[in-house]
């Protein structure tokens, strides 16, 4: 990549370039992910739900990681283009603010700076958010066969992207209330008084945010890998298989959202289904049916996009890989998370005492949830995230492709089992294994595809000096 600019011109040719964008958000990502268990607070492996550090540290990552799928959703879906210039131009913006509500994020003193900065790093985000769905709008009138043959895709990115969306004003209304109250906003804290009050309101909305957000960018990860993979070229019948699976998913989203929405703006309980026990404490919550079948929506469209797998056995590797995810995650959340609920009068809720309060097995629980988070909730999506735009943008180097693919799939296959043992055990240790060579997978991407383009680059620049 380019340090020093001849032009105002080639500067911002620069700024606008996706590419050289691209490997600024991967950079950051990764050098996060590399000193992450450095920062102070930052504990990986701790029983129960994340600290307050861990959560911060946690949205140092994914909110980059949201705003690179921005960019590569943008070009590969090539929506208007005043819509990818102000992507493209808000990624050193973004990135400062991340940064520096990580820095301004400890010191007592520098606590009000940093909400001002993750705030307005925020609504920037959420501005990107609605010009990028005003474009999805769009797009099926600008490219009407393209539309015809991925609507299945389109449809899940749309509803997708609301799901985040609404997510996303899910956690700055908390942020703003456990900050402020609603005190000063009479019209809605009247509202939230007749929903149980101020902490209850939180804790509903809290966990709405946080179970929403991640299944719903997931889902949008399936449909932006469909479209990379090039699905549409597949015959009718496989393509129709690819787009039943993906409408499955924009069921479950649909769904999904719903019953987050209901229970966070109003009185609506979640319930379980197909309860048992003492108390009816066994039983699967239904919001976490409705995620599953996201995932069901997934593996249906797999059957189809088998043969949308490229001929070029690096490439297929790294898709392969792709698909991989989707089944280890189902595979962790499904296979583990449901025997857990259907026996709760055991485990508890993550918490001791007798049923239908507590279960003698509840520290088995809290494993489970950081385990599940780490894995299902925070790696799995950032390496799908990135390996498509790994094979988007990298279109050679094969022996890399296949080391990657190599390092991917022993991490997701060993970080999967590690969270069975994590849970069975309370031993870390496994997952913490296929974690790091998910990270080492995702550290060689970013070298990879940072060498090629900057190679291109000085190629490039060579050309068009003139000889002396």
């Amino acid at each position: 990549m380019k340090i020093f600019f001849n032009s105002v011109t080639e500067l911002k040719d620069f700024l606008r370039e996706p590419r050289n964008n691209s490997i600024a958000t991967l950079l950051f990502i990764t050098v996060f992910l590399i000193i992450g268990p450095l920062l102070p607070g930052v504990s990986w492996f701790s029983l129960g739900d994340f600290s307050l550090d861990m959560v911060n540290f946690f949205h140092t990552v994914m909110i980059p990681f949201l705003f690179l799928l921005l960019i590569f959703s943008s070009e590969l879906l090539n929506l208007m283009p005043f819509e990818r210039k102000l992507v493209n131009l808000s990624t050193y913006p973004i990135l400062l603010l991340t940064a520096l509500g990580m820095v301004l994020f400890y010191p007592a003193s520098t606590q009000t700076a940093d909400y001002v900065i993750q705030a307005t790093r925020d609504v920037w985000m959420l501005i990107l958010a609605l010009f990028f769905f005003i474009s999805l709008l769009i797009l099926p009138f600008r490219d009407r066969e393209r539309f015809r043959k991925t609507w299945g895709a389109y449809f899940l990115i749309l509803v997708g992207t609301i799901s985040v969306g609404i997510a996303s004003i899910m956690g700055m209304i908390y942020e703003y209330g456990s900050l402020f109250g609603f005190s000063s906003l009479s019209w809605f804290n009247d509202d939230v008084t007749a929903w149980g009050g101020l902490n209850t309101f939180l804790g509903n909305v809290l966990t709405s945010h946080s179970h929403q957000m991640l299944p719903a960018v997931m889902a949008g990860i399936v449909a932006l890998a469909a479209l990379c993979f090039g699905y549409d070229k597949l015959p009718t019948v496989k393509r129709s298989v690819v787009n039943l699976g993906l409408i499955i998913a924009v069921i479950g989203v649909i769904s999904m959202s719903y019953l987050y929405f209901i229970s966070s703006f109003g009185t609506y309980t979640i319930p379980a289904i197909f309860t048992s026990g003492t108390g009816g404490m066994n039983g699967l919550a239904l919001d976490d049916s409705q995620t599953g079948i996201v995932g069901i929506g997934a593996l249906v469209s797999i059957i189809g996009l088998y043969y949308a797998l490229s001929t070029r056995r690096s490439d297929k590797l790294l898709q392969a890989s792709e698909m991989f995810t989707w089944i280890a995650t189902m595979a962790v959340m499904i296979v583990v998370g449901y025997s857990i609920e259907f026996n709760e009068t055991y485990y508890g809720f993550g918490s001791s005492g007798v049923p239908p309060n507590g279960g003698a097995g509840y520290l088995y629980d809290m494993a489970f949830t950081d385990g599940h988070l780490l894995f299902a909730f925070f790696l799995m999506p950032l390496l799908a995230g990135i390996i498509l735009v790994f094979i988007h943008f990298v279109k050679e180097q094969d022996n890399a492709k296949k080391i990657v693919s190599l390092f991917a799939g022993s991490g997701i296959t060993i970080g999967g089992l590690g969270v069975l043992v994590y849970t069975m055990t309370l031993s870390w240790y496994v997952e913490a294994i296929g974690l790091a060579l998910i990270i080492v997978s995702i550290l060689i991407m970013t070298i990879t595809f940072t060498m090629n383009f900057s190679g291109k680059s000085m190629t490039s620049a060579k050309k068009i000096v003139p000889e002396k």
